[in-house]
């Protein structure tokens, strides 16, 4: 059967360490409402959307502490879910989970035009180190912040909210491993929602790739 979704990619920019939550939390709505008011019925936001991309840095303590979700949606997040469902689209989003009992995932979930959540995703193919890498301005340290997802790869029937339409979800690194996109094709999978927080040229990725290849990638 064929059908029509409007998608709009949320594309954020940079989000800084000195940005407050309120602020990102505001850019956010911004792009839900331009993304609502040009017809898309889903909106995909990139990964860990919520606050700057943490990893990059090595961190402990409360600072820490504050960029994770102890449930979804949170009194800080419930605005982007109210908005959403006052306009009636559809949303994925990511963020860092910190679960009841300790657990840390790079999560992202996928939000219904009632503010419902849909489905969930845990990074499974988490790039980086555990620890620091000597004389690098800038880590990767995923490895260090977050357990490896446990949830498989699940499919999100959406039913009228989307058209029906068998929706899979990744994480940034998982889109450049086979079995992901096997696993949710062998369910049916329609579409795809990858969020992801790559820069375009990572500064520490080695010498294997042109910078013109790597930029083509991302």
């Amino acid at each position: 059967m064929s059908r029509i979704i409007r998608i709009a990619a949320a594309q954020m920019g940079p989000t800084q360490r000195t940005d407050s939550r309120a602020d990102t939390l505001a850019r956010l709505i911004t792009l839900l409402e331009q993304s609502a008011g040009q017809g898309a019925e889903l909106v995909v936001f990139p990964e860990l959307a919520l606050t700057t991309f943490f990893p990059r840095w090595l961190l402990e303590g409360q600072e820490l502490e504050d960029y994770f979700e102890k449930s979804m949606p949170n009194p800080n997040v419930q605005p982007l879910f109210d908005r959403a469902r006052e306009l009636g689209v559809s949303f994925y989003l990511g963020y860092a989970e910190l679960t009841p009992d300790g657990q840390r995932f790079n999560t992202s979930v996928l939000v219904g035009p009632d503010g419902q959540i849909m489905g969930k995703y845990r990074k499974i193919h988490l790039p980086g180190s555990v620890e620091p890498r000597p004389g690098a301005v800038y880590q990767q340290l995923e490895k260090r912040y977050f357990e490896y997802g446990d949830m498989g790869f699940p499919v999100v029937h959406s039913g009228p909210a989307l058209k029906d339409a068998i929706i899979g979800m990744l994480i940034c690194n998982d889109r450049r491993w086979p079995e992901a996109w096997r696993c949710l094709a062998l369910q049916g999978m329609e579409l795809l929602c990858v969020g992801y927080n790559s820069a375009a040229y990572d500064p520490n990725g080695g010498d294997t790739e042109s910078a013109a290849l790597r930029t083509f990638h991302a």
